[in-house]
């Protein structure tokens, strides 16, 4: 009897240990207190057994114990091909214990750009941190080829991975170079502001607007109510809502070609922003009614 019980027991552990570690599972990550390196990856927000405000690290050693793949990209970074170790944002967010409600993963770069992931995009796009290129790590980069310093983290997504991606708008603002760190974080909570007040009753094409603030503006800007945003721009929102009102054909000339009206100005021009997609996108900014 006792022989059997024991092997019931092992059969018992094998069981549990596999569905632990099956495949697309990923184990559990240390969070550091202390940084140890540049390299190393700030982690905060909604963390599970961490006190709120409260910075974590992740070495960059301790990334390559989780689940990796190898890609071929086609023309990322300016160069024809790269190949790439990559760890999905998927894998990562499942190995790091977070708080109920954390839904989106915020990453914010040295520059102050930054970038949204909710869930939903991360489980459609399957968005990649990456680990080497061309078999460089960061501790070496800018590898080979490229002119212009990435490190200390790179977050992309390819079409090699998902197809969809190709015809995504504005992908290149979830393929943020220079990151430092990442915020787990409630999309409620972080973005409430452009929810709330005179953002509460918005016109369907305001409501549209602001999904194009969130997912491409917001990574120079923050919007109402000081909703995350990146930190490149040093334009209050209150100037957006005052230009937008005041000179709406000088604000949609501003965004396809801001060299065009200021020529010092250092936004990226957005010349495939449609005619509608910019009356959305000042119908937010405005908070145009329903």
């Amino acid at each position: 009897m006792s022989l059997s019980f024991d092997k019931y027991l092992r059969a018992q552990l094998a069981f549990w240990l596999g569905c632990l570690l099956l495949p697309g599972s990923s184990p559990a990550l240390d969070l550091h207190a202390e940084r140890s390196s540049p390299l190393d990856l700030a982690i905060t927000g909604k963390l599970s057994g961490v006190p709120a405000g409260t910075t974590r690290y992740l070495h960059w050693a301790d990334l390559g114990n989780l689940p990796t793949r190898r890609l071929t990209l086609q023309r990322a970074f300016g160069l024809d091909a790269v190949q790439v170790t990559v760890l999905f944002l998927s894998d990562l967010r499942a190995a790091i214990p977070h708080a109920p409600g954390a839904d989106t993963l915020l990453a914010t770069c040295s520059d102050g750009y930054a970038s949204v992931y909710r869930d939903d995009f991360i489980a459609a796009y399957r968005p990649f941190l990456i680990l080497a290129i061309n078999g460089v790590a960061p501790s070496g980069w800018p590898p080979p080829g490229i002119n212009y310093q990435i490190a200390p983290h790179v977050i992309s997504i390819a079409a090699e991975v998902v197809p969809a991606v190709a015809p995504l708008m504005d992908g290149a603002h979830k393929r943020p170079w220079g990151v430092v760190q990442l915020e787990f974080a409630s999309y409620a909570e972080r973005f409430g502001g452009a929810y709330r007040e005179r953002w509460a009753g918005l016109s369907p094409r305001a409501v549209a607007g602001r999904d194009l603030w969130i997912n491409s503006c917001a990574s120079c800007h923050q919007g109402p109510g000081r909703i995350f945003g990146g930190t490149k721009s040093d334009r209050p929102f209150e100037a957006l809502v005052a230009l937008a009102l005041g000179d709406a054909g000088y604000f949609r000339q501003y965004v396809r070609d801001p060299k065009s009206k200021v020529p010092g100005a250092t936004m990226e021009p957005h010349p495939h922003y449609t005619d509608d997609q910019l009356a959305a996108l000042i119908a937010f900014i405005t908070a145009e009614p329903k």
